[in-house]
């Protein structure tokens, strides 16, 4: 009788938990009045849904440097690789037989120990550097992602810059991602994010609330000089159709296919982080002539959900070129001193993801990685990609927790991993570039 009387109750839970379950999903299908509650809730499943599959972050147990078998001297481009990965907001400089020479590391509560950005409480543990840049003095900025939850629908945690041993030198309490980029003159340039109620009237199709992203400009000494709204800045310029990629399906909700109708709390959650942008480059005054159809100073930026490149120009705030190509969800495009783009691919490919060389003014493919002498890899979220001095590439598969060196002709000639951890990021740094070890860290001893 009591084994009864437990199934009845467990039959009526399940019950009441799936009912409940089809009501809210019906209300947002449909739009009914209680929708907006629900999809407040559901925001934060979009980078949830975006991260899936990633390794939780760790904080004091971190995993050493392992080699990989290919070192090969007089093929490598020696240096010291900056690596972020694991939990508890720390970064580490490794040089070429994986050793750490350098670290740096906070609590995220020692920065903020009341966050006026971040709601609720917040694990240490939990927080992690997500990208950073090195100055030559040994001072990291570093930009700070976390958990994400009904409250926090957004991975950004904010950005802080440190000095060598660690030292706090200031923090910006805003839900800064993904990356961070330092101009010629110190400017910072960040990604930022946050949750609006309403879209410009263009966007009416775009469901709310919903993420959004801006540029912060911040003056080196951590103060926000300038923001500038992305929608807008498409929607100013010739590349709005662009947007196109978020319409809702025409198809009706009567007669859509099963796997339509599924695919639509994917879709719909996607369209609620807009543009889901993931990195921001400038082009320097010593690339720019490389680069006709650019100027010095305007803005490199990724656009996963669009599956766009373009160019950000900060002075008028507008979008002067964009590019879609044969990539998806990329990630990571920069400038080449020959006047092309390099970017990491991460889904335009069947076979795995790929490492691709785009000529912004012919469209064609310079080079790229795996092709068929390169080693296949895939990495379904994050991945970078970094042309080194010696015409080398450093490519990093973050969800195989690897970082690998290949040359012009695919020949990998050095690697390491940090696996069973996903490698956030990894960004190698020559010797001259950083002379505040003084010599006492070789990159190869």
């Amino acid at each position: 009788m009591i084994r009864r009387n437990f199934l009845v109750s467990l039959l009526f839970a399940l019950g009441w938990i799936s009912l409940s379950y089809l009501l809210g999903a019906a209300a947002m299908f449909f739009d009914l009045p209680s929708s907006s509650f629900l999809r407040r809730a559901f925001i934060g499943g979009v980078a949830w849904w975006e991260q899936k599959g990633a390794s939780s972050p760790q904080g004091e147990q971190l995993s050493r440097p392992r080699m990989g078998q290919t070192d090969k001297a007089g093929k490598r481009c020696d240096g010291f690789t900056l690596c972020m990965y694991g939990g508890n907001s720390r970064a580490v400089l490794i040089n070429m037989r994986g050793d750490v020479v350098h670290q740096w590391h906070v609590p995220f509560s020692q920065l903020w120990p009341a966050p006026p950005h971040v709601r609720g409480r917040v694990q240490d543990v939990s927080v992690y550097f997500n990208d950073g840049h090195v100055y030559p003095n040994g001072d990291l900025l570093a930009v700070m992602e976390g958990p994400i939850h009904l409250h926090n629908p957004s991975t950004g945690y904010g950005l802080v810059k440190l000095d060598k041993d660690s030292r706090v030198l200031w923090t910006y309490a805003e839900k800064c991602h993904h990356d961070v980029e330092v101009g010629e003159d110190g400017t910072i340039y960040a990604l930022v994010q946050e949750v609006v109620e309403h879209v410009p009237p263009a966007l009416t199709y775009i469901p709310t609330p919903c993420m959004v992203d801006y540029v912060d400009v911040i003056s080196p000494e951590g103060q926000r000089k300038k923001r500038i709204p992305l929608l807008e800045a498409f929607l100013q310029s010739p590349y709005a159709a662009l947007f196109g990629k978020l319409e809702r399906s025409g198809v009706s909700n009567q007669t859509a296919a099963p796997s339509t109708r599924t695919s639509f709390y994917t879709d719909d959650a996607r369209r609620r982080d807009v543009l889901h942008t993931n990195a921001i480059k400038v082009l320097s005054r010593t690339l720019a002539s490389k680069f006709p159809l650019f100027k010095a100073g305007q803005l490199l930026i990724s656009l996963r959900h669009l599956d766009a490149i373009a160019l950000l120009d900060p002075d008028s705030g507008k979008v002067v070129w964009a590019a879609c190509g044969p990539w998806q969800a990329q990630h990571d495009p920069s400038f080449l001193d020959n006047g092309h783009l390099l970017l990491f691919d991460n889904l335009g490919s069947q076979r795995s993801s790929r490492v691709l060389e785009y000529d912004p003014q012919t469209q064609a493919f310079a080079w790229f990685y795996p092709g068929e002498r390169g080693t296949p890899f895939l990495s379904s979220i994050r991945g970078q990609c970094q042309r080194l001095p010696n015409g080398n590439t450093l490519i990093v598969n973050s969800d195989a927790g690897e970082v690998f060196e290949t040359t012009p002709d695919r020949e990998v000639v050095w690697s390491c991993s940090f696996a069973p951890m996903e490698l956030y990021r990894a960004r190698r740094y020559t010797a001259e570039q950083l002379p505040f070890l003084n010599g006492e860290k070789y990159a190869r001893p």
